[in-house]
């Protein structure tokens, strides 16, 4: 029979050894992340975004069509229901809506620091300082994995996000926020790594359009 020293070195030794396998287990399951976030260069999707209350209730959906440049390049479109245009050229962020006639311009370091995209815009670097990965296994789906990302920070607008990724392309976003709310972004018509024209990433304000300049002092 071990005695109350062995016993407490017994359990201590068990529990490190579980820590230790719990490390190693997140370990794996960021380099599986990465590995597919660093294999994508380019991304280009069409999306359908669904946005429900915490009672499950549809409040909003719209559907467009998204492009990506890594590491800090992206073009979100919203097509339908009200047209948007969202643009990030790696030093601000450009926010069109058609209707308001309005175009709104940010830094985009700022911006993007706690936002959902940044997943799919990050360095892997930023992704580690940023998240706490997990990897869930989807049953009876081998090509399937499902990630789900905690912000590290409690200063971000979204609890969680989850990521299912199908035959290593990524094919939605599930985002919760802190006020239980859920954003479902599905992608279709994936493109990987194909050449995009990076005039995507201008934007061209019309005459007339009001502008909301909120980056600073910075040449214009």
């Amino acid at each position: 029979m071990l005695n109350r020293n062995q016993w407490v070195k017994s359990i201590t030794t068990l529990v490190l050894f579980c820590l230790s396998i719990a490390v190693q287990s997140k370990q794996n399951d960021v380099e599986k992340f990465s590995k597919i976030v660093s294999g994508m260069r380019t991304y280009q999707a069409d999306f359908e975004q669904t946005v429900r209350d915490e009672s499950g209730k549809k409040i909003d959906f719209s559907s467009g069509t998204i492009t990506i440049q890594r590491p800090a390049h992206f073009r979100w479109e919203v097509k339908k229901e009200f047209p948007q245009l969202i643009v990030a050229d790696g030093d601000y962020l450009w926010t069109y809506d058609i209707d308001l006639e309005q175009v709104t311009i940010q830094n985009q370091s700022a911006v993007m620091t706690n936002s959902p995209l940044m997943l799919l815009t990050s360095s892997i670097e930023e992704l580690r300082a940023a998240f706490d990965f997990t990897l869930i296994n989807t049953s009876g789906q081998p090509d399937s994995s499902l990630f789900i990302l905690k912000p590290l920070s409690e200063e971000g607008a979204f609890d969680s996000v989850k990521v299912l990724v199908k035959k290593g392309k990524i094919t939605e976003l599930l985002m919760t926020d802190t006020l239980g709310q859920s954003t479902s972004v599905k992608f279709s018509a994936v493109k990987i790594n194909q050449k995009i024209n990076v005039a995507l990433f201008r934007v061209d304000i019309p005459e007339g359009v009001d502008v909301v300049d909120s980056r600073g002092s910075v040449e214009k």
